[in-house]
């Protein structure tokens, strides 16, 4: 995921999101303040895991009975996500996916491998650079951290 300087402003979901599309409807017991919260030392795993991904909070969605949507992309704007809590506290959220990724369920593996390595903080991350090979690892060379899909 981009880190917030190279986020693109929520505007360019007018780019991305076309009333045409016809999203699949799910349910995540992920919260999005999880993956798209403050916390930090996850947003960093997870960029590794979805390189190409950003996400947009949108605490007025203008949508009935939604108090604050999470937006998730590609780059490339050919698939996006979109969580949605209703303000209420609950560990079911609303989930729309659209594209030929299914980012939401790319954010939960990476969100579960980041869990199960015991949540690590970036200083156990490393980086190796070998001509226009990068293989970032963690704790150990032979544990190479791979994107997602």
């Amino acid at each position: 995921m981009l880190m917030r300087k190279q986020r693109t402003d929520l505007r360019i979901f007018r780019d991305v999101v076309h009333d045409d599309q016809q999203p699949v409807e799910g349910r995540t017991a992920l919260s999005p303040w999880q993956v798209g919260g403050d916390d930090w030392e996850a947003r960093f795993a997870l960029g590794l895991r979805l390189g190409d991904v950003w996400t947009a909070w949108d605490h007025e969605p203008e949508v009935e009975g939604v108090a604050s949507r999470l937006w998730v992309a590609t780059t490339d704007a050919r698939s996006w996500a979109a969580v949605d809590s209703d303000g209420a506290a609950g560990d079911r959220y609303t989930v729309w996916q659209y594209g030929p990724r299914r980012l939401w369920d790319e954010v939960q593996a990476a969100y579960d491998w980041w869990e199960a390595a015991g949540s690590p903080s970036p200083d156990r991350f490393g980086l190796t650079i070998k001509g226009q090979e990068h293989l970032v690892w963690l704790d150990e060379r032979a544990q190479e951290v791979r994107r997602l899909p």
